[in-house]
């Protein structure tokens, strides 16, 4: 900041301090009392060197406080004759005028973001860690049907199980999915969680959707794959032992029907009865068929194979209890790699399993996670017995098992065999109850893992092609 001028001051001082400064070294040498003035003269210099030096940082901690305090209305003066300090002067207004834009177009910008929050669908709540909400948008005050939101607490008032959800994503992070009542009806929430550092301060940013329609839709459509594998499945049951029935009784009987005139019968009050598939009139009568050996051999393997069919339907309605009665897991902590290795102990005893190479790779070794350790056991057995079967025929078959952490904060398992892969035209149907494409298979095992992950507040995903396929069970941590 200092030019010419600054210098010709500050060298100017300099040599009066040296001069008065030798003088009264003299003078006081000397004894005489022209040393006082000779000492005033070196205060007052060094008096005026300070202050030259001072008057810059006084300066700067006069600006440098007024934008502390907000101050917008400072300004030094231009139009002064000491160009080094109107130089300053001019350079301290122009940041101070940077500064005041840089206010404004942050002003624009909260204004902006503020008016789109209060445009969107999603509800937000900005929540700090004593609980206050520090911000809420239209669509969350909608959506919670509660119109003056200020802390965390209120919620109780909303929903009970609403407040729990929150506080559960205080501690873990996850997403909910909470179901609201109120008075026009109820409504389906998903609620997820972010948290950041701001200053000094931690913030957790909630968003909330209303998913309703987006599970009715889903809900319907899922009926009606769950229903077509169902007639499917029922029908392929019950028409063979329909048919074998009315084979059955025809071997036994012969069933013969008179005029109905001449036995004063009116047509339109025939009462009709169905027995075994086979419609008998009221007034039907029967004959009975002679029984040969051949006969009683012929209904034996009718009723051996209604029997079959009667099993396996019972055995559909056991799946089917199964996949509807999953329990609420119980969390605790596991040793992620313990619990592969141990299942791998567990299902040595599987076809094939001894020719197919296995590896597993979790990195760091000593991952922990909170799961209920049963639940996530039978998911993994579906998945690696799927790979088994999967690489049955494959020339040198290997499945690796690995698990790692991603920058997204998952915890991802994969389980990768060298299969001959999905083909695409059923990949959108493998999650689905009781689809399957082995001859001895429930159909239940991918349906039930898909349920243990999502209570498990993970998810369950697929990718395949030809010689590769890998199911990636995705944990938030």
């Amino acid at each position: 900041m200092f030019r010419l001028n600054s210098y010709f001051k500050l060298a100017l001082y300099i040599l009066l301090l040296v001069l008065f400064s030798g003088t009264l070294f003299l003078l006081i040498y000397a004894s005489s009392w022209y040393a006082i003035i000779a000492a005033l003269g070196v205060f007052f210099v060094a008096y005026f060197i300070i202050n030259l030096f001072n008057r810059i940082p006084r300066k700067f901690s006069f600006f440098l406080n007024a934008v502390e305090n907000q101050d917008s209305t400072l300004f030094f003066p231009e139009n002064i004759r000491h160009k080094p300090t109107k130089e300053m002067n001019k350079s301290l207004n122009r940041v101070n005028r940077l500064i005041q834009e840089v206010k404004l177009r942050n002003r624009e910008q909260e204004q902006y973001y503020s008016l789109l929050l209060e445009q969107v669908s999603t509800g937000i709540l900005v929540v700090n860690n004593r609980g206050s909400i520090l911000l809420v948008n239209r669509a969350a005050k909608e959506l919670l049907k509660y119109p003056y939101l200020s802390h965390i607490e209120q919620l109780r008032r909303v929903d009970a199980n609403l407040y729990q959800a929150f506080n559960r994503l205080q501690e873990e992070g996850r997403r909910e999915f909470v179901k609201i009542a109120h008075s026009s009806g109820s409504t389906q929430l998903s609620i997820h969680s972010t948290k950041f550092v701001n200053l000094a301060n931690t913030l957790r940013v909630y968003s909330i959707q209303d998913i309703s329609n987006e599970l009715d839709a889903k809900e319907v459509e899922s009926w009606q794959k769950l229903i077509r594998v169902l007639t499917h499945e029922i029908m392929n049951s019950i028409t063979p032992i329909t048919s074998l029935s009315e084979t059955i009784l025809k071997y036994y009987v012969t069933s013969h029907k008179p005029d109905k005139t001449t036995l004063g019968i009116n047509s339109n009050k025939e009462e009709d009865k169905i027995f075994n598939g086979v419609e008998m009139d009221s007034a039907e009568s029967f004959k009975l068929n002679t029984v040969d050996e051949k006969t009683i051999a012929n209904t034996i393997k009718g009723l051996k194979v209604i029997y079959e069919r009667g099993t396996g339907l019972i055995h559909f309605i056991e799946s089917y209890r199964k996949l509807t009665r999953l329990s609420k897991p119980i969390f605790k902590s596991v040793v992620l790699k313990d619990m592969i290795e141990h299942l791998l102990v567990l299902m040595e005893y599987e076809p094939y399993f001894h020719r197919i190479s296995f590896s597993v790779e979790v990195n760091p070794v000593n991952i922990c996670i909170e799961v209920d350790e049963a639940q996530l056991s039978q998911v993994f057995i579906n998945l690696i017995k799927n790979a088994m079967q999967a690489v049955e025929h494959t020339s040198s078959p290997k499945i690796d098992i690995t698990a790692k952490h991603t920058d997204t904060g998952y915890l991802e398992v994969s389980v990768v065999d060298n299969g001959p892969g999905i083909p695409l035209e059923i990949m959108d149907h493998i999650f689905i109850p009781f689809f399957t494409t082995k001859d001895n298979g429930s159909g239940i095992g991918l349906s039930l893992s898909r349920q243990i992950m999502r209570n498990h507040g993970g998810s369950i995903e697929v990718v395949s092609s030809s010689g590769n396929t890998q199911f990636t069970l995705k944990f938030i941590q």
